[in-house]
């Protein structure tokens, strides 16, 4: 009996470690599956990113790239544009044009207080809701860029040559009460 006593605690000892065993083995297997699973849906929902790009611009050809890079507000100058109603106001920013020739660019840079006009009266048509989503956002800067390219004759076929890219930031929107 003496040596089955002294059997019993050396059995004990091996179902000890080899229950610590197959935990640490559990958790492993886990925490790579639950790796894996992560880096594969990252990858699936991050590989659509690249086709939002191609269609955020419809009216940019793939022959019709961007030359220059217009500054109408300086990034940082947080530049005051009343929205409908005269309630509120949407502090700009920054504000840039993208445009497909130097001939846009230098027509936006003699033509700068028309254009300024031409954002302002597009921002006094729009609510404060209007530019709060992103959906509102992406028509304002539709308009913007279409109405630009309209007042420098960049409409038609030549479209192509005028403002591309609309980039806007929107820094808050504030109660004038």
């Amino acid at each position: 009996m003496a040596d089955e006593n002294v059997n019993l605690p050396d059995e004990e000892e091996k179902k000890g470690p080899s229950l610590l065993m197959i935990l640490i083995i559990t958790i492993v297997v886990t925490l790579i599956v639950a790796a894996g699973t992560s880096f594969l849906i990252i990858n699936f929902l991050g590989s659509n990113t690249g086709s939002t790009g191609s269609t955020e611009n419809p009216g940019q050809s793939l022959n019709s790239p961007i030359i220059a890079t217009v500054e109408i507000v300086r990034e940082g100058a947080r530049y005051p544009i009343m929205l409908k109603g005269g309630n509120d106001i949407a502090v700009i920013d920054a504000l840039t044009l993208k445009a497909g020739s130097d001939e846009a660019r230098n027509a936006i840079g003699s033509n700068r207080i028309e254009v300024l006009e031409a954002i302002r009266m597009i921002f006094l048509n729009k609510t404060r809701a209007e530019v709060s989503t992103l959906q509102g956002i992406e028509l304002l800067k539709k308009q913007i860029r279409d109405s630009i390219n309209e007042i420098l004759g960049f409409t038609g076929e030549r479209e192509n040559q005028g403002v591309l890219k609309v980039n806007i930031v929107i820094l808050t929107i504030s109660s004038t009460e």
